[in-house]
């Protein structure tokens, strides 16, 4: 094979490496949940639509304020009147016999007007209280929207913790595994030359098995739970992530809820639609009041007997005037709406009193689990190191024949039920910490 020919093989084969990298997923280092926040913030679709949802709502608020601009309208028609209309005057009018009535046809048979319609509110109590209405409508769909990406960022908190959580339980598992199947081939050996009777063997067997599927389910588990995280942070599901944070090596650190419960969307919100309220039936109240408005227009109109009305005479009108407009009575309609607007108002107070105390509710129970499980996650880390060192003991002695089958699988299951315990405080200990962090971040530091 000559030189050229490997040469132009050795450039195919690099183009070709070099076309499959970028189909391969990328492989990002996780250090905390602040890098898997980044991420999920230029990745994720729900962070865009909620982009999206922001810029359709200013849209529409700008658009409600146009009504206040005046109002420009042309306009233009071309009738052709198949018959005209007829009127009767008196025949006397126009040298008749008196008594009699004449037909008199008004007008021609082709029209064409064209004009301009100017239009702009001078007194309307009504179109100002709504569209103040329509602005603290907005502020209510903006505090929806960030409600709905804070509770996205506390969902994906809680998905990368519980990650976490079944890494930490999936190392636990591979160490009751390792123990339990070093006992399990120790008993193999022995009952093979008849120093163990088939029930204990079994039953060893049997725990080693457990310990084995275990292992399994949680490989499963944190397989589950690291694709429900790359649907929520908008990854590809070919992306390779390489955790570097652990739960077990985190920090004990007391965090106390500093943020301010007015921050918070829940209580913004109550708050909106308290001021939406108020608003509505301010708007109530005001909506029998008389409206003016100045109106002014100027048209061209030609008329003609001839369908080209090039020659046909034309005439020009302007007219500007005032016009008021007033419903003096509308069925009681309107007690009965001021009336609901007071209920609807009263009701969204009363809401905002129950929001205050649930806020403050929860901000005390998060301080209160962040306190709890971190002395239960703190005191569990020397306790699983007990009950490790008693199965690996319990080993030994049942080896040497100290202890029977029953109580080396009874000390194995109370090192289970502590790692249990354990994993339990320490998954509630990360979300509530994670809570409070994005809060306190969130919400306390806004201006």
């Amino acid at each position: 094979m000559s030189y050229n020919h490997l040469r132009q093989l050795s450039l195919t084969l690099i183009a070709l490496f070099l076309a499959v990298i970028p189909l391969m997923g990328q492989k990002v280092s996780v250090r905390n949940f602040g890098d898997i926040l980044d991420f999920a913030y230029t990745q994720s679709d729900e962070k865009q639509l909620w982009e999206l949802q922001r810029l359709q709502e200013e849209s529409s608020q700008r658009e409600s304020k146009s009504e206040l601009l005046p109002r420009l309208r042309a306009y233009g028609n071309w009738d052709n009147y198949l018959e005209l209309p007829v009127q009767l005057l008196p025949s006397e009018s126009v040298g008749g016999e008196p008594g009699t009535f004449t037909e008199i046809r008004f007008g021609t048979k082709y029209q064409v007007n064209l004009g301009l319609e100017f239009s702009i509110p001078l007194v309307d109590l009504e179109l100002w209280n709504r569209i103040k209405t329509d602005r603290l409508k907005y502020e209510v769909a903006k505090e929806d929207i960030s409600s709905q990406e804070h509770a996205w960022v506390e969902q994906l908190a809680r998905s990368y913790y519980l990650l976490l959580l079944h890494k930490e339980s999936l190392e636990l598992a591979k160490n009751r595994y390792v123990l339990s199947d070093s006992i399990y081939r120790l008993a193999k050996a022995k009952f093979e030359i008849g120093e163990l009777e088939p029930l204990p063997f079994h039953r060893i067997e049997a725990s080693a098995r457990s310990a084995k599927n275990q292992v399994f389910n949680q490989e499963k588990q944190v397989k589950t739970a690291l694709n429900s995280l790359n649907r929520l942070i908008g990854a590809d599901q070919t992306s390779e992530f390489e955790f570097l944070d652990q739960l077990a090596d985190q920090q004990p650190e007391i965090l106390t809820a500093d943020y301010d419960l007015e921050q918070l969307p829940e209580w913004k919100m109550a708050q909106h639609r308290v001021d939406l309220n108020e608003q509505a039936l301010k708007q109530s109240r005001t909506s029998h009041l008389p409206t003016l408005m100045a109106t002014g227009s100027f048209y061209q109109q030609t008329l003609g007997n001839q369908l080209n009305l090039q020659d046909a005479s034309s005439f020009e009108v302007g007219v500007w005037g005032l016009r008021l407009e007033w419903d003096i009575f509308q069925g009681g309609k309107q007690k009965t709406k001021t009336k609901t607007a007071a209920l609807d108002y009263q009701i969204a107070q009363k809401q905002l009193e129950v929001t205050r105390q649930a806020l403050v509710q929860e901000k005390l129970d998060l301080e209160a689990e962040i306190v709890h499980n971190q002395a239960l996650a703190t005191g569990f880390l020397p306790l699983l190191s007990v009950y490790e060192s008693n199965y690996r003991l319990a080993g030994i002695q049942w080896a040497e024949g100290f202890i029977p089958v029953d109580e080396l699988l009874q000390v194995e299951n109370e090192w289970i039920d502590q790692q249990l315990d354990y994993l339990l405080a320490l998954s509630e200990l990360a979300t509530s910490k994670a809570l409070v962090s994005i809060r306190n971040h969130s919400y306390s530091q806004q201006p």
